[in-house]
């Protein structure tokens, strides 16, 4: 089976997306998980999970009271600006042809969740999860 066959929809944000603009794409795709950043050719720059974003919404007057304990990961993602700031920079990805076997074995030997599925000319057309390649293993 092709990773074509299986993979998601991406939603895309532009790298100079604020936190405004990816909170409203945030509510418009429910069910999405991962968002991918990419430049004005949809070319791959890195992702943005939900995971993410959860930090953005914690309060300022909040944010002194527990900053102690967040690493400063989790700071820098508070306070960023855009998408280019916040997101994960990666170099896992995956082509729309590749079997859904070597994909898994992808994500797997790198150690992410999901990636991005990429065309022949590097611009993003799908992305693929953990959880898409478990539902669709026989």
């Amino acid at each position: 089976m092709k990773v074509k066959e299986v993979m998601e929809k991406p939603v895309f944000i532009p790298q100079n997306a604020t936190k405004k603009h990816i909170l409203n794409l945030v509510k418009k795709y429910k069910k999405t998980k991962i968002f991918i950043v990419v430049d004005n050719k949809k070319i791959f720059i890195g992702d943005i999970h939900e995971d993410d974003l959860f930090y953005m919404m914690i309060p300022n007057e909040y944010y002194e009271s527990i900053g102690a304990n967040l690493g400063f990961d989790i700071e820098r993602k508070f306070f960023a600006r855009n998408a280019k700031e916040i997101m994960r920079r990666h170099d896992v990805s995956c082509n729309e042809n590749d079997d859904v076997i070597d994909a898994a074995l992808k994500l797997a030997s790198a150690e992410v969740n999901e990636m991005p599925v990429l065309d022949k000319k590097g611009r993003v057309v799908g992305v693929i999860t953990q959880g898409i390649i478990l539902r669709c293993m026989d």
